[in-house]
């Protein structure tokens, strides 16, 4: 297995997106309609695909929020390749490739998505209040990691 960085427009990560989308789908129905306009890729994302034999498993991205702070956002690994550590690497990969200036990461999640929240915590990241259009919804959940 190997990683590679590449960026938004890299189809390999849009199909793992499409995956992600459709897994949320089926899990909260139309609901997710009102996160399409966060999750658009109208800024550039720094993006860490896994492949296996050259198939894209995994991926992640972060954003820039402000000169000091990144979001992390699309995290996902194909169904038969969860439980394996892919997407703790694959975060501390793109962690470890940041610009010294970053203090902060964010990340928002569903407050019933317990295997992202424990990724999260093993990550170090904590919880804290809901910021932005997350701020009166009561579905997800807003963490902080400081570097």
């Amino acid at each position: 297995m190997k990683s590679v960085l590449t960026n938004q427009d890299d189809e390999r990560f849009l199909k793992l997106v499409d995956e992600l989308d459709q897994g949320y789908y089926e899990l909260i129905g139309d609901e997710l309609s009102k996160y399409e306009k966060y999750n658009e890729f109208k800024q550039h994302h720094t993006v860490i695909l896994a492949l296996d034999s050259d198939k894209p498993i995994a991926c992640a991205s972060y954003r820039v929020c402000s000169e000091n702070s990144i979001e992390f956002k699309r995290v996902y690994v194909k169904k038969e390749y969860r439980k394996k550590g892919i997407a703790y690497d694959l975060i501390k990969q793109l962690e470890g490739s940041l610009d010294a200036d970053y203090r902060y990461s964010f990340i928002v999640t569903g407050k019933h998505n317990h295997a992202a929240i424990k990724l999260y915590e093993k990550l170090n990241y904590e919880e804290i209040p809901k910021f932005g259009q997350f701020k009166d919804d009561e579905t997800v959940i807003c963490m902080k990691k400081e570097f």
